[in-house]
């Protein structure tokens, strides 16, 4: 007798998880240096400032906006710390402070731009990126900001828990604690639900009292935020504020959102697949430097990888926006003997 009954499609997160270990398994067999936990872990010093930012840019591709000015954000906040340190004479720790509201001023005024101007994120944005990236260039005379106190850049490139070949940096676990948050304010607060909701439908959610526009202030604003604090450990960790850095960081931080399952066009979101992404990307990259494939090879792979995750996320949306579909008008979804 034929019984039916709904199957549940594998998640998203489980089928990047099986890339990430299919990944780590094929360069681990080919590249010996690859192996070297030593040299795995202090690698991830190089994923933190990315991950980090991908985080909130997380929230802010499920509301259907986009962030193009996190890099020169970023450059502008760790061009500021250095300026208020070296020729203010400011002590580092508030030095610090300021570079990290600088990030959460510019991050705060591309959302009051983007919810009570109305004007598109993706033109807000684009603005913004020049804009911040002349005044680091201003700030600064375009020239690189050095003499930090050698315990701060020490910390950056070399601080970490552990001993021998497996020593954690300290940026990996600040990286860890961000993606823990973000997983629990998706997940757990109205401020996940609210973002998803926005991009689904801004019209449907406004009439649902959802406060749209204070919602895309903070998360732009928070977006910020985490740029600024992504420079403090920047600067950290190579020991210079240069505002000619951060170019096409924030490409890399969309490219990991997106390998995670977030729909470019908003109304899903995964912390835990960003997570992930970052992993891959990292992975990625790193396999592919061990084994000594050029950086100018390596580009055209991450665009492809990114291209390939973002028509199997529509496609797996589609699918799924089907088969709910399906379940609210009776019909059975799969059937088993």
């Amino acid at each position: 007798m034929r019984q039916t009954r709904r199957t549940r499609p594998l998640p998203r997160e489980a089928g990047l998880l099986l890339l990430l270990l299919a990944l780590v398994t094929g360069f681990a067999m080919v590249s010996a240096p690859f192996r070297d936990p030593f040299n795995f872990l202090d690698r991830t010093r190089q994923w933190v400032e990315i991950g980090m930012i991908a985080v909130p840019m997380t929230f802010i591709i499920a509301t259907g906006g986009i962030d193009l000015s996190v890099g020169s954000l970023l450059v502008v906040s760790s061009v500021v710390s250095g300026l208020c340190f070296q020729q203010l004479g400011w002590p580092l720790p508030l030095a610090l402070v300021a570079g990290a509201l600088t990030g959460t001023l510019g991050g705060t005024l591309n959302g009051v731009c983007v919810s009570l101007l109305r004007v598109p994120a993706l033109v807000v944005t684009l603005a913004s990126m020049a804009i911040f990236r002349g005044l680091a260039m201003g700030l600064s005379e375009a020239d690189p900001i050095s003499s930090f106190p050698s315990e701060y850049t020490t910390w950056g490139a070399l601080g970490g828990i552990g001993s021998g070949d497996y020593i954690i940096p300290y940026q990996t676990l600040i990286f860890g604690a961000t993606v823990l948050f973000g997983d629990f304010v998706l997940r757990r607060t109205c401020v996940g639900r609210w973002s998803v909701q926005v991009g689904e439908n801004a019209k449907a959610a406004r009439f649902t009292t959802v406060p749209v526009s204070g919602l895309l202030i903070l998360l732009y604003g928070a977006c910020g935020l985490v740029c600024g604090l992504g420079a403090i450990l920047y600067t950290a960790r190579f020991g210079t504020a240069h505002p000619g850095v951060g170019r096409g960081l924030e490409l890399e931080v969309i490219a990991c959102v997106v390998i995670g399952g977030t729909r470019i066009t908003g109304g899903n979101a995964s912390v835990l697949g960003t997570f992930l992404g970052v992993l891959i990307l990292g992975v990625l990259r790193f396999g592919l430097d061990m084994v000594e494939v050029l950086q100018k090879h390596q580009v055209p792979l991450v665009g492809l990888l990114v291209i390939a995750t973002a028509i199997l996320n529509e496609w797996l949306t589609r699918r799924t926006e089907a088969s709910n579909a399906a379940a609210r008008k009776g019909e059975p979804h799969g059937t088993d003997d």
